[in-house]
């Protein structure tokens, strides 16, 4: 495989002030904000991690201790601990998004915390046509604040004209469409990551759900209807693998599956973490299923509702 990622690349990233999105070979995602003196790094899960520049001969590195992020010739190498390190290429800079561009990023570096002191602490501000959507970020688990202002308001940590985003699951800026904002958890939960959508006029949830991937395939917005495409994950509430038929039942009646999409065969994921964990064998099959379908999401400004589509199902274990 032919790799483009480089130190010159990097440098590119870092003069131009924009994320630098990286796949690995061993499927590995990762977002990285190169500066003079560390790189943020944000994972797929929303994990955010701040690496200190540490040396430039033989190679760049930063590097936290644990994490690694070393630019060796024409190539990224990413580690952790004591894995063997993997090779990372830039993603494709075609690859379609379903959220709108912002018309402006706007970052301010906060001091930094003497507790912590290899901790980013940074305000990030995205401007679209009508709002801001502002990310206090402390390098921590979760944003510390999350907030909407007019347009041309300042990038500042703190804003009396703000509206506070006060979602539980709201943790991470996600992406906008039109007047909708979508917020992300700040880790992903049985294989998928909770969202949650904030109308910016009034302020108000209008629905949450939880998606699998690194974007939705469609999001339409007509008026009060929106509709949105993407791999579910659905937390069930018995096991496929131990209930069988009972169980399989009750999820089609629940999730419409059956005819568009069946249900997966959830045999392969109970035998492999029984095999992982043999002394645990009989809660293992205890355990409900997680289901991850195609779907489609539609609001009317009142209800929510979801429906499958014709794709691949999988099934796993809880996390």
């Amino acid at each position: 495989m032919t790799f483009f990622a480089s130190p010159a690349a990097a440098q590119d990233a870092a003069e131009d002030g924009e994320p630098f999105p990286l796949n690995c070979e061993d499927g590995t995602k990762l977002t990285a904000f190169f500066s003079e003196k560390d790189v943020a790094v944000t994972l797929a899960d929303g994990a955010k991690l701040n690496l200190p520049f540490k040396s430039d001969d033989p190679w760049v590195l930063y590097s936290d201790g644990k994490h690694q992020l070393a630019e060796k010739g024409d190539v990224l190498e990413w580690t952790i601990g004591k894995k063997a390190p993997t090779l990372c290429s830039p993603e494709d800079d075609d690859t379609p998004t379903q959220f709108d561009e912002p018309v402006a990023i706007d970052s301010l570096d906060l001091p930094a915390d003497k507790a912590n002191p290899d901790a980013k602490h940074v305000v990030n501000c995205y401007r679209f046509k009508g709002f801001m959507v502002k990310e206090v970020d402390l390098g921590e688990v979760g944003a510390e604040k999350l907030a909407i202002l007019p347009e041309t308001a300042k990038c500042v940590r703190d804003d009396p004209e703000e509206k506070p985003v006060k979602e539980d699951i709201a943790r991470y800026f996600l992406g906008t469409k039109g007047n909708l904002v979508f917020f992300q958890a700040a880790d992903g939960w049985n294989g998928g990551m909770p969202f949650v959508v904030i109308d910016t006029k009034s302020m108000k949830k209008l629905f949450e759900d939880s998606f699998e991937g690194e974007d939705f395939q469609a999001i339409n917005v007509d008026g009060a209807n929106i509709t949105v495409d993407y791999t579910r994950t659905y937390s069930a509430d018995c096991s496929l693998y131990l209930d069988g038929a009972a169980c399989a039942q009750k999820l089609n009646q629940t999730l419409g599956l059956g005819t568009i999409a069946k249900l997966p065969e959830c045999g392969p994921a109970y035998d492999a973490e029984k095999k992982r964990t043999p002394d645990y064998a009989q809660e293992i099959e205890q355990l409900p299923s997680v289901i991850s379908y195609q779907a489609t999401l539609k609001y009317d400004g009142k209800a929510v509702t979801i429906t499958p589509r014709a794709g691949e199902t999988t099934c796993r274990v809880p996390d």
